[in-house]
């Protein structure tokens, strides 16, 4: 039994350490596969730790290979996001089920709501509606999530959690994939709240009490120490390298998610630029959300165009499998899916072909050395050290 994970871990918490206990002892899953974002986020903010150093603590934490997203998909909309996290594990060969949380752990009333979805989009009825909401000036994501408002029920688009839950089954169900789903109801306080809430905190609340604090709580007893030696990350360390790269841009209308009108926004407001999370306040509008907002910053940074995105998703979404590290547990599967997969698994120096993802990680390598004056490896020479990692008790 092989349970697949999708996740950001920005960082590793208690939730995601509930969740895999989840697939343990409910679930009776063998091992864990999880394919995580590299560099950046979903939500297009760099991530509060490196990709090993979060890959590491989920090792340690009962999780058995983690997989990179690549960039492009990885920094996309929920949907772009999902689809290529559902892919990358389906494509190892070995997954059995698909696992994640949301706000509602009703299995069926995600699977009738997906296929649902589906034949809606075969139909083109969604399309149409949703062409028709982009009509009056609205941003696609926006025009997306009110459409599914219309075909959906509520309690399944309330949150972005279970958005992507409804995203994750859309694509096993639209590619006919050999995927069982698994729902764990999400416990603790809503992604984005700031404030603390005891043992299952949110990402963003355990980020905002160690900046105002440089603890972290909330988080597994075992990760303390190699969250102390790893160089922590705020979303503002990229605020002067994109300052940089906004004055020395004429245009910014053809980088994936923007508009002309999102571009002259960024235009005319740039003499007001002071950081980066004061400029995605500064550019937010009725049409433009943060998180685009904040999505279409990172892929002005990271040179990621439309046409980039459209070559990656014709090939395919993933087309290879990037190792960031493995247990001894995860030891065992390796074979089968080098032996079941048709696609590369990638783990040494020099094998890494995806500019994206090596643009980003030296863009947060360049933060690291910054920050603490250390020499470190590119991602062409660092040695790939998370090998036969052993589970430790978290408390």
């Amino acid at each position: 039994m092989v349970v697949g994970i999708i996740a950001e871990y920005n960082p590793f918490h208690n939730g995601h350490k509930l969740q895999i206990d989840y697939a343990k002892e409910v679930l009776k899953a063998d091992q864990i596969i999880v394919a995580m974002s590299g560099s950046f986020t979903q939500r297009g903010e760099i991530a509060c730790f490196d990709k090993y150093t979060r890959a590491h603590a989920a090792l340690l934490c009962g999780a058995d290979i983690i997989l990179e997203i690549p960039t492009i998909f990885a920094t996309s909309s929920a949907r772009e996001f999902a689809s290529a996290g559902v892919q990358l594990l389906a494509s190892t060969c070995v997954v059995d089920t698909l696992l994640f949380s949301a706000e509602s752990n009703n299995k069926d009333l995600f699977i009738s709501e997906s296929k649902k979805l589906v034949e809606l989009e075969k139909s083109g009825a969604i399309n149409n509606e949703i062409n028709a909401l982009v009509s009056t000036g609205i941003s696609y994501a926006i025009a997306r999530a009110k459409a599914l408002k219309t075909f959906l029920k509520e309690e399944l688009i309330s949150s972005p959690n279970n958005i992507l839950g409804i995203e994750y089954c859309r694509y096993i169900f639209a590619n006919n994939l050999n995927l069982d789903i698994a729902v764990m109801k999400r416990q603790g306080n809503d992604y984005n709240d700031l404030s603390l809430s005891g043992m299952l905190s949110s990402a963003s609340s355990i980020r905002q009490h160690f900046k105002l604090t440089s603890e972290f709580e909330s988080v597994p007893a075992n990760l303390l120490e190699l969250y102390r030696h790893a160089t922590y990350i705020d979303s503002n360390d990229i605020s002067e390298m994109l300052h940089y790269k906004l004055l020395t841009c004429d245009s910014f209308d053809d980088y994936l998610d923007c508009t002309p009108d999102l571009s002259d926004r960024i235009k005319n407001k740039l003499g007001e630029y002071t950081n980066y999370s004061s400029f995605c306040e500064i550019i937010k509008a009725k049409n433009f959300e943060y998180s685009r907002i904040s999505r279409v910053l990172c892929h002005i940074l990271l040179g990621i165009y439309n046409s980039d995105f459209k070559a990656a998703k014709e090939k395919g979404y993933i087309n290879h499998l990037r190792m960031l590290g493995f247990s001894k547990n995860g030891n065992k599967l390796l074979k089968d899916v080098k032996n079941n997969s048709p696609l590369p698994l990638l783990t040494e120096p020099g094998e890494i072909t995806d500019k994206f993802d090596i643009k980003s990680a030296d863009v947060l390598r360049a933060i690291i050395t910054s920050k603490t004056g250390a020499q470190l490896p590119n991602e062409f020479t660092r040695k790939f050290e998370l090998r036969n990692i052993e589970h430790k008790k978290s408390f």
